[in-house]
């Protein structure tokens, strides 16, 4: 219930006028409580004398043309003149803000690099800008990953599913070492479930994300300090990075969930071992015959077998696939 309206003898200032009549959300810089509880009172109970108002209160109601003086009584002025000046005067300053940003962003470009199209973030700010990239990628997010620093929970990307869900072509190169960890594992088949392109490689030297046109490298260099990120968005520089990535997919073999929980779990398969480890020699199919004692026919169809067995299908392939495995 609302308390009573107040009468034409009730004269208390300080009495507290029902927030309906000057509700929270008009709120102005420079008019403070004791202000606007006065405007309120004044516009209830109509002018009062002089001596009966708060100076302090007074003083803000006519510095901000609220309020006049007239004949020893003070009243109120219709406020729509007054708070249009003052939001005015905001906007003037808002607009010397913005002003203001662009000038000091633009010596900040030049201090650290902008001018090649390079913008270095940390903390917060930089994982807000990449979350950015991802939820406005149009076209593609090719992506090198080595995996989140130590201790971060292992989850898709913010905003990588939509990205999917929107027809987004995604395609990543993951470090093998990464599925040491089965809930990165997971969180892979989930993404290639959802649309993603996976490939895996035994070594990613880099974590890095092209989202359309712009390409984001991680340069932290200790996971006790934040998050630094560099924005690329020279176009020499994201075509750059794009031939990288497209040297790293032709070589990576493509994500098998099975075989890369498999390589967590199991070593090379005993009929096998002697095979991997004179491969990892990197000696000849004559000189392998000669330490099994078999005939370089017979070496072959091992190493078919063994390709087979890993669903590659050259030696190349081979090779990157045992190193994947952690076999040699």
């Amino acid at each position: 219930m609302l308390p009573p309206r107040p009468t034409r003898g009730d004269r208390e200032v300080n009495e507290r006028i029902p927030r309906l009549l000057l509700p929270a959300h008009y709120d102005l810089p420079g008019i403070d409580d004791d202000s606007r509880t006065l405007y309120a009172h004044l516009a209830s109970m109509g002018p009062l004398p002089l001596e009966q108002i708060d100076t302090a209160a007074l003083r803000t109601l006519l510095a901000a043309g609220l309020a006049v003086v007239h004949a020893g009584s003070v009243d109120i002025v219709p406020p729509a003149g007054p708070l249009q000046e003052i939001a005015d005067q905001h906007t003037q300053r808002a607009v010397a803000a913005q002003l203001a940003i662009d000038d000091l962003m633009a010596i900040w470009r030049t201090a650290r690099g902008q001018e090649v199209g390079v913008e270095v973030l940390s903390g917060p700010a930089a994982s807000r800008e990449f979350d950015a990239h991802i939820a406005q990628a149009r076209r593609e997010i090719l992506a090198l990953s080595i995996g989140p620093r130590a201790g971060m929970t292992i989850e898709p990307a913010h905003g990588l599913l939509d990205a999917l869900d929107r027809g987004v072509s995604v395609q990543v190169v993951y470090h093998s070492r990464l599925f040491e960890n089965e809930s990165a594992l997971a969180v892979t088949t989930e993404c290639v479930a959802a649309g993603e392109q996976a490939r895996v490689l035994p070594r990613v030297p880099v974590n890095l994300v092209i989202a359309d046109d712009c390409a984001t490298l991680n340069v932290s260099y200790d996971n006790d300090e934040p998050i630094h990120l560099a924005f690329m968005r020279s176009r020499r520089l994201v075509a750059s990075w794009r031939a990288v990535f497209q040297t790293f997919w032709q070589l990576a073999l493509p994500f098998d969930p099975g075989s890369a929980l498999e390589s967590v779990r199991h070593p090379a398969p005993e009929e096998h071992r002697e095979l991997v480890r004179l491969l990892s020699l990197g000696i000849t199919d004559r000189a392998i015959a000669r330490e099994l004692g078999v005939s370089e026919r017979t070496v072959g169809r091992r190493v078919t077998a063994l390709q087979e067995h890993l669903g590659v299908d050259t030696r190349f392939q081979l090779g990157l696939q045992l190193a994947m495995q952690g076999w040699v």
